[in-house]
């Protein structure tokens, strides 16, 4: 029976910007902050990660290798979060996890994601509707178009749908500054919330807001000079 990867244990990137730089990136199976100036690689970083979880690269032929656990794993679930470069994006995004989630069970998963929303949503009297099939959300006892919600608060709902769906499976979460639409106060709790809804997602994260990290999660900060092996800092963001 084949195996599905629980966590990803190390990442090698050896020519990274024409060889000027080798990147050798040790994991926690739980939370991965990378860290670092603008313009120092953080997004190019993560783009060769998200490209070694696709393809399951566990040799150098694809620019990526990939230590995993367990290591003679050949299956692996991934999700990829990053902040849409135009509004329209949310919408498009919204609307096809909409379409998955109609047939996800109404049990205690889905409980505690509704629990989730109504907590981050209590200041602007938003709610979930939890016996509807989709997720709805009701202000002033009406329901809401999704569409006319802030940049913030659809990212969130993208981020939580997101992991919902992974119905607390061994998943690689990867997230490039998902932080950038959220209010400082869901920054704080990003990483708490997700890991309250999928305990078993392993986070690799690229972000430079210091609210990401504020609540216990600076020993899980990676700074790009860390894992440079070789080479100068200079790269591209």
């Amino acid at each position: 029976m084949e195996k599905y990867v629980e966590y990803i244990c190390q990442v090698e990137i050896p020519r990274l910007w024409g060889g000027r730089k080798h990147i050798l990136w040790t994991l926690d199976p739980e939370v991965n902050v990378l860290s670092g100036a603008n313009g120092i690689g953080k997004s190019t970083i993560l783009r060769h990660v998200i490209s070694g979880v696709k393809t399951l690269t566990k040799d150098s032929a694809g620019g990526v290798i990939l230590k995993t656990y367990p290591e003679d794993a050949t299956l692996l679930k991934f999700d990829i979060i990053s902040t849409p470069d135009v509004r329209s994006e949310f919408d498009i995004n919204l609307n096809e996890l909409q379409e998955r989630i109609v047939h996800y069970p109404h049990n205690s998963r889905w409980a505690l994601f509704c629990d989730i929303v109504d907590e981050l949503f209590a200041a602007t009297g938003k709610t979930i509707n939890r016996s509807a099939d989709r997720v709805e959300l009701i202000q002033w006892g009406e329901a809401l178009d999704l569409r006319l919600l802030s940049s913030g608060e659809k990212q969130m709902l993208i981020i939580l749908m997101t992991v919902l769906l992974e119905d607390g499976d061994h998943t690689i979460l990867c997230m490039d500054e998902p932080e950038v639409s959220l209010h400082v106060e869901w920054q704080q709790v990003l990483i708490e919330t997700i890991r309250r809804l999928n305990p078993n997602a392993q986070i690799i994260m690229s972000t430079h807001s210091p609210a990401i990290i504020m609540n216990g999660w600076l020993d899980k900060v990676t700074e790009v000079s860390d894992i440079t092996v070789c080479g100068n800092a200079s790269g591209n963001a």
